[in-house]
């Protein structure tokens, strides 16, 4: 923001004969056209775009990622073939976009994606877990039966701390899900599940903990006391065990139980 007494900067060069984040009338015109479902007429807009000579561009050369939208309405409308022509078209750079089609719901797309040599087990981020994790957190049971049919491992962690789907779940997710997972392969000694358990805000946090406990998850370690990694890297921002943990967020009841 500039003061009142401060003018902006001149514009560069031939930028007023350009509206702002201009791009050929094609990139609409594809996103139209995957709105209605209508490949032949993304296939037209990509060929315009990328692949007739005879046309020409003033300034920026297009770029595949400008149909990264269109990719996204491909997805949610569930359209494996429309999705798979954007990707061999380069949009996302070899990446494929699982976190969309899994909110959306997308099943045929997905079983594109595992063909094309998605990792269900990939982590996201170096803080966030694969994508098991999605369907838990909003309560979609059908969608963590098809990833868990798929190959995806409720134990697997992020890329740099012990912090699983199973993890997340411990918070926000529904008990029968939890039993669930557990039923799948869940194991209690990954992720820090007590750590987490004991933070719920839920009713029925104290019976999750207890329930935790009974599984097998250890009472009195340490946060990643077993994660040399993880214990470094957090270990100046406050380590303790569950106790200690239930105890600064205020868990009176989950402290006082003798169980």
């Amino acid at each position: 923001m500039h003061s009142p007494q401060t003018p902006p900067p001149p514009p560069l060069p031939g930028t007023h004969l350009l509206p702002p984040y201009a791009r050929p009338e094609q990139v609409d015109l594809c996103y139209r056209a995957a709105c209605n479902g209508d490949l032949d007429g993304v296939k037209e807009q990509v060929r315009q775009l990328f692949h007739n000579p005879e046309v020409a561009y003033v300034g920026e050369r297009p770029q595949p990622g400008w149909l990264y939208d269109s990719l996204l309405t491909a997805i949610q409308r569930n359209d494996a073939e429309m999705v798979q022509f954007l990707l061999d078209e380069n949009v996302t750079d070899g990446y494929l976009p699982v976190e969309p089609a899994v909110r959306a719901r997308a099943f045929e797309v997905l079983e594109q994606f595992l063909r094309n040599g998605l990792d269900i087990n990939q982590p996201f981020r170096r803080n966030e877990p694969p994508v098991l994790s999605i369907p838990i957190c909003t309560s979609d049971k059908e969608m963590v039966t098809w990833l868990l049919d798929h190959g995806a491992n409720p134990n697997s962690p992020c890329s740099e701390w012990d912090f699983t789907p199973v993890s997340i779940a411990m918070y926000p997710a529904p008990i029968e899900t939890i039993n669930y997972l557990f039923q799948r392969g869940a194991n209690p000694l990954n992720g820090e599940l007590l750590q987490w358990a004991v933070i719920r805000n839920e009713p029925n946090g104290l019976d999750l903990v207890r329930h935790i406990v009974e599984k097998g998850a250890p009472i009195d370690e340490i946060k990643y006391a077993n994660d040399p990694k993880s214990y470094y890297q957090r270990e100046p921002f406050g380590l303790g065990t569950p106790l200690h943990r239930a105890a600064e967020d205020g868990k009176v009841d989950i402290v006082g139980d003798g169980r």
